[in-house]
């Protein structure tokens, strides 16, 4: 669960020798405080020493201290393992398993390896925006992605003169590119409109100008020729950014307009009782049931009924109340599922439990815990498949 960032929090759960590393190597203050003598809880003496600060260091030190605390749970942790990988550091793993305590891994990572941060902190950001808000083809040419610094240019210029052209905004543009998982990420940061608020300047209270960017993330997978975007208060512009996109990064400049995914999950096997979710034994599931579908009837137009039935006890119980209900023909037309992770010695028992909807809509992302799930899905026969027919499921 998300929490509020408390400078004195954040100290008790920062092991104090990473803290004295962090102040006195990394900074240069806090020269006086033997961290390795204080208590782990004896937060008062470091607390004081902070506030006691010039205002410019406070807040360039906050600043950090936020981001670490952001990025301080299991999502930042595999973010960071997957940035190592990518520089095929095959230690950091065995290393960061070493060190206590989320913060303490994080904190950790921040000051010894510092160029993993940038991508480690994309990748949660990009990992903890909901499915909903991702716009997703899948009808791509399997090119490889060029990344070279001469594409990279090619797409901050025309996402500028896109933007620039049609809305005034956008005349600065800086695009980042990371891989992850057999996926390329370009987080792209146009210049928007420049606005002004009340800052504290020193002593002073002052109306300042500013020139904020927006964001707009391009997720490439080039086995699947899939194209995702990320674009807030700017979905108008995706059929546009699609094509800017293949034309910069894969040579294609004749993007046809999307009509739509032929691929479809296989949700009609979930009612057989006999039904086993197929997935690694060392990938951390420990049980997988489900707990919710959504049935549209063969007979008659648009009729529907939803059946539930708690899986904690019997991860069986929803098969028996279908059968009691003795329904006519039916597909199903949406899943809830719920699986439940293994504890680890650092983490305990975790749930996740989400809805996959016919044609092809899932609320899982494509990392961490998510893509381990998604992993099972396609070992199960579920993943999204092609459509063979054009046989009415009354799905609509």
């Amino acid at each position: 669960m998300a929490h509020q960032y408390s400078p004195t929090q954040f100290f008790r759960r920062v092991p104090n020798v990473l803290l004295g590393r962090y102040f006195q190597e990394k900074k240069n203050v806090l020269q006086k405080i033997d961290f390795e003598q204080l208590k782990e809880t004896e937060v008062n003496p470091i607390f004081h020493a902070f506030i006691a600060l010039l205002p410019e260091q406070q807040a360039k030190i906050g600043a950090e201290f936020q981001d670490i605390d952001t990025m301080a749970n299991q999502g930042g942790v595999m973010a960071l393992t997957d940035e190592a990988n990518y520089h095929n550091d095959t230690k950091f793993p065995e290393a960061i398993s070493k060190v206590d305590g989320f913060h303490g891994k994080v904190m950790w990572t921040f000051l010894e390896y510092p160029k993993y941060w940038a991508g480690a902190w994309l990748f949660l950001h990009s990992d903890n925006i909901s499915e909903s808000l991702w716009k997703k083809r899948n009808d791509l040419p399997h090119l490889p992605p060029n990344v070279n610094e001469e594409s990279t240019k090619q797409l901050e210029d025309a996402l500028s003169n896109y933007f620039y052209s049609k809305e005034g905004r956008g005349r600065n543009c800086k695009v980042e590119v990371f891989r992850r998982n057999e996926k390329e990420y370009f987080f792209a940061y146009p210049e928007d409109f420049a606005q002004s608020g009340i800052e504290w300047v020193r002593n002073s209270l002052s109306n300042r100008a500013r020139q904020p960017a927006f964001e707009i993330i391009f997720v490439y997978t080039q086995a699947e020729g899939s194209l995702d975007i990320y674009a807030p208060r700017n979905t108008k512009s995706v059929p546009q950014l699609q094509q800017i996109f293949a034309d910069a990064v894969l040579g294609f400049d004749e993007l046809e307009e999307f009509v739509g995914d032929n691929l479809v999950y296989a949700l009609d096997t979930l009612t057989d009782r006999d039904f086993i979710f197929k997935y690694p034994v060392d990938c951390g599931i420990e049980e997988v049931a489900v707990k919710k579908l959504r049935l549209s009837l063969k007979i008659g137009e648009k009729r529907r009924v939803t059946v539930e039935s708690d899986p904690t006890p019997d991860t069986k119980a929803i098969y028996d109340l279908i059968e009691e209900l003795k329904l006519p023909p039916f597909h199903v037309t949406q899943a809830e599922i719920k699986v439940v992770f293994a504890p680890t010695p650092e983490t305990r028992s975790r749930t996740r439990t989400f809805k996959i909807s016919y044609p092809n809509w899932c609320a899982l992302s494509h990392d961490g815990r998510d893509l381990v799930i998604r992993n099972m899905l396609t070992d199960s026969g579920i993943e999204p498949i092609e459509l063979e027919t054009t046989e009415d499921k009354n799905a609509s």
